[in-house]
């Protein structure tokens, strides 16, 4: 008996087409379709009537029993309406690239390698370059195939592991090491309880860094995974997933642990599997990881709620996790916890009008918080490191502890410029400076990648008056080398640590104390936890609040606030913010640790202007590979919308007009509803109304983090 099925198509931005089939299929399920002269892999997520027109076959079934289960379908298909994106996008994330080709998951294995001692006794013992090697692929990945292991490490080394205690080989029905026990303080218990008991809702975890936010959904884990049921913790970035691992192991050593993000290379594919077929107990992941189709999941945590990352802007479906887990949650009937020192504007404003269930933590446990004091750079001219902060980080060094200096920028200088004509030198395909690589003796753009050499006189007057101006993590490390000679200073960024492994080693170096300074940027802004520092500096606190965004303020009080957080764990600390804009009332709120004062004011300006929690923003750009393509195709969108439920701000040219090579013109929509907004878009913003390709001339976005 023939029957018919929508097929949403992968990577291919179309509504879902009409097949027929022979065989019985599911709902969910993946297969393979002839579309023009290629086949696709697609999802089927409906049934079809028998059309009037005429259908093709489909070619062949990937999944006899699917993977994409109801409950994830309907996430997908809301998710496709609420961010304007077609559902085979969509539900392309719930796979990890190697599995949208079509293959399909081999079985398990039945012998594994896992850890079995705990990662302090681990840290403190002399271990051979090659058990080191197995030691930290498995400080990665948890367990692994042991044929897999036999291919890289000798038979003797594993034995040796083995008969240290260190390793053993199990199968996943295998008996574990007892748990961690962990004593709570009362607060602590009485949010736990409180979660626990209110399983519906969303809930805030709203403490100050360092005060045992962790402890506290780690509990809520133990008590769901003794039910049965699955947890997934989100965070922002790879490099909070370390740490984390190993806390989350050395919690939970009876269960199996899954990592997962883009940077795991062809083992992303086996934590895919593992996930997948009910093999992890506990899975961290970056944003992708929400789309994994987990079953029986009862927790969903996210950490850091409110950074910027959790957000999808560099490719299409432009989503935002944090909502998307807060759906999931509901569809499952788990648990959904929200944690953050400084959330979102928007979540602190739900949590205190009653939409969101708000529990405070506003002290540590365990060490003080840190003193704050700001120091005025205004008339300190080429001052990179202000006396004050000198001082302090002598006085840190000679007591035997560590410095954490955050730098917003990579490389050496920001920026290359003429003294004489006064030209800036910049990126062919950006409107942006290069940024001055020292070491490399490069100019590099951090948008689109393009490098070129250190020219040594100006291309427009043949000066050589050239002067390197703005200060990058490489001037830093250079200052503070040449400042402290006999101090071990370590970088961290994204030109020094690429890739995981380079990331744990360091990490393992400064909780090791083989560390005094570590100059970094973003990544070492939270999340981090070392007992030793006992001094954080803030060498550019300003560099947020020139950003031409209405998230300036509140990105500068995150972030100088998440940075403070890194001081003072284990031993008195103190945090020196570098400023050109001393009274700025997000450093005071800071320094008072008012935190209410900076979200009422900010809050008050917003439902002023309009802006996010008090309306929901479209943002639309229209892109050309020349000004006048851009500016034609956004002044036809603008035409198309203007009987719309929304406030239409612009066009206007976007904040970087050229994006490798690529020139940009923005709508701003200010929506009261924003179902109601985003259906009038896919209903009137077609290729036939406007006569051109959306899907590369056109970006919607819908709840944009950022406007710039």
């Amino acid at each position: 008996m023939t029957s018919y099925f929508f097929v949403a198509l992968s990577k291919y931005p179309i509504p879902p087409l009409v097949y027929r089939s022979k065989e019985p299929l599911q709902i969910g399920s993946r297969v393979i379709v002839p579309v023009r002269n290629s086949k696709r892999v697609g999802y089927i997520v409906d049934r079809a009537h028998e059309p009037s027109f005429k259908t093709r076959e489909i070619v062949e079934i990937i999944d006899k029993e699917p993977i994409i289960n109801k409950n994830m379908l309907l996430l997908a298909r809301e998710m496709s309406k609420k961010y304007a994106s077609p559902i085979g996008e969509i539900l392309d994330l719930s796979f990890p690239p190697s599995r949208l080709k079509g293959s399909k998951a081999k079985k398990k294995k039945d012998k594994y390698i896992t850890l079995k001692a705990s990662i302090s006794d681990i840290l403190k013992s002399r271990l051979g370059s090659r058990e080191l090697e197995l030691v930290e692929l498995l400080l990665e990945l948890n367990t692994i195939e042991y044929s897999a292991v036999l291919k890289k490490i000798p038979r003797s080394t594993i034995q040796s592991l083995i008969r240290k205690g260190f390793i053993e080989i199990v199968e996943f029905e295998g008996e574990m090491p007892p748990k961690k026990i962990v004593h709570m303080n009362e607060n602590q218990k009485k949010i736990v309880e409180e979660i626990l008991s209110d399983n519906r809702r969303t809930h805030l975890i709203h403490g100050v860094t360092g005060s045992g936010k962790t402890e506290v959904y780690f509990e809520i884990a133990d008590k769901i995974l003794s039910s049965g049921k699955r947890v997934l913790f989100l965070v922002p970035e790879i490099s909070l997933t370390p740490q984390l691992l190993m806390r989350t192991k050395a919690r939970f050593p009876q269960y199996k642990i899954g990592i997962y993000h883009s940077s795991l290379g062809s083992s992303r594919k086996r934590e895919w599997d593992r996930a997948i077929n009910g093999e992890t107990d506990v899975l961290l992941g970056t944003r992708s990881a929400i789309w994994i189709p987990i079953k029986d999941l009862g927790l969903i945590v996210v950490d850091e709620e409110q950074d910027e990352s959790y957000k999808q802007y560099a490719m299409r479906p432009y989503y935002n996790a944090v909502d998307v887990a807060q759906r999931r949650a509901e569809i499952e009937g788990a648990i959904f916890v929200l944690s953050s020192a400084t959330p979102r504007v928007e979540t602190y404003h739900y949590a205190h009008i009653g939409k969101i269930v708000l529990h405070e933590m506003l002290s540590r446990p365990f060490g003080k918080m840190p003193k704050i004091f700001v120091v005025d750079m205004r008339h300190r001219k080429g001052e990179i490191l202000s006396n004050e902060l000198v001082r302090e980080m002598d006085k840190v060094a000679r007591d035997g502890n560590q410095t954490f200096l955050f730098v917003p920028k990579k490389g050496f200088s920001t920026r290359v410029q003429c003294l004489d004509c006064g030209y800036t030198f910049s990126c062919p395909n950006c409107d942006v400076a290069l940024t001055y690589h020292r070491n490399q003796r490069i100019l590099k753009c951090h948008y689109c990648g393009h490098v070129e050499t250190l020219p040594n006189k100006c291309p427009i007057c043949g000066s050589k008056n050239v002067a390197r101006g703005g200060v990058g993590t490489e001037k830093v490390e250079l200052e503070v080398s040449k400042i402290f000679p006999g101090l071990r200073v370590k970088r961290i960024d994204r030109e020094e640590i690429n890739n995981v492994e380079a990331l744990e080693k360091v990490l393992k170096e400064i909780s090791q104390m083989k560390v005094d300074v570590v100059v970094g940027t973003k990544m070492i802004t939270k999340g981090l936890d070392f007992p030793r520092v006992a001094l954080v500096g803030m060498v550019d606190a300003d560099h947020t609040l020139a950003m031409p965004d209405f998230r300036a303020a509140e990105r500068t009080f995150q972030l100088i606030s998440q940075m403070s957080g890194r001081a003072g764990r284990g031993v008195a600390g103190r945090v020196i913010i570098q400023s050109r804009e001393p009274d700025n009332p997000a450093l005071h709120s800071i320094v008072t640790g008012d935190s209410d004062d900076f979200y009422r004011s900010e809050l008050e300006r917003r439902k002023a202007l309009g802006y996010p929690p008090f309306k929901e923003l479209i943002l639309l750009t229209s892109l050309g590979k020349t000004p006048k393509i851009a500016k034609e195709r956004i002044e036809k969108v603008k035409m198309e919308l203007e009987k719309g439920p929304f406030e239409i701000l612009g066009p206007v040219e976007s904040p970087i007009f050229k994006l490798m090579s690529v020139y940009r013109y923005q709508i701003l929509l200010k929506c009261d509803d924003l179902t109601k907004s985003v259906e009038f878009l896919t209903k009137h913003l077609t290729q036939k109304t406007l006569g051109f390709d959306l899907i590369n001339a056109l970006k919607i976005d819908v709840q944009p983090y950022s406007t710039f």
